[in-house]
């Protein structure tokens, strides 16, 4: 998979890195974990990386809080790849 990977490391309890190919979201976790989430909107991968959902536990903004509000409790499901 030749993707342009945004590292999130240690700015994220769980999440690795993430990517998007135009079309698809891709997210590795720190736990070795891979999906894809065919059709997800770029618009979403944006807002994602910008952290735009304050997580519960820390009250700051977090890229794991985002991407369960925008992408699991939307409704997108991941295949796993990895």
């Amino acid at each position: 998979m030749d993707l342009e990977w945004q590292e999130i490391g240690s700015d994220s309890d769980n999440i690795d890195r993430i990517a998007h190919d135009g079309v698809d979201m891709y997210i590795e976790f720190k736990k070795g974990n891979g999906y894809k989430f065919s059709n997800l909107p770029y618009e979403i991968f944006e807002r994602i990386l910008n952290k735009e959902v304050i997580s519960k536990s820390e009250g700051k903004p977090s890229f794991g809080a985002t991407f369960n509000m925008l992408v699991l409790k939307s409704g997108y499901k991941g295949e796993q790849y990895k």
